[in-house]
């Protein structure tokens, strides 16, 4: 079961990373929604293959399939929402407060 959930881990992360060197090797600049938009779409596309694929593998126990289903799903857009986050994070930096006083 583990190698399962750490062969999903290692496609979520192929994904981004391929993704990413493809359209730098492209040339291709995403402007800043799509930056955002993108890693949404693969977590997307992965839920999808995760649920017509993982419940019916044979490397699983019948009882573990649609558990570990969830898991990666809940795994794909932990890592694609965070990639967005950190992107979003990135190009809105927290506002500076007031500088404490001295009296």
């Amino acid at each position: 079961m583990s190698a399962v959930i750490i062969g999903a881990l290692i496609v979520i992360w192929l994904g981004l990373a391929m993704g990413a060197a493809l359209l730098r090797w492209l040339g291709v600049q995403l402007h800043y929604p799509a930056r955002l938009v993108a890693p949404l779409l693969l977590a997307l596309v992965e839920t999808v293959l995760f649920l017509l694929f993982v419940p019916q593998s044979e490397l699983l126990p019948e009882g573990y399939r649609w558990p570990v289903a969830g898991v990666l799903v809940a795994m794909a857009w932990l890592v694609n929402g965070t990639v967005s986050a950190l992107d979003w994070y990135r190009q809105h930096p927290p506002a500076e407060g007031p500088a404490p006083s001295d009296g």
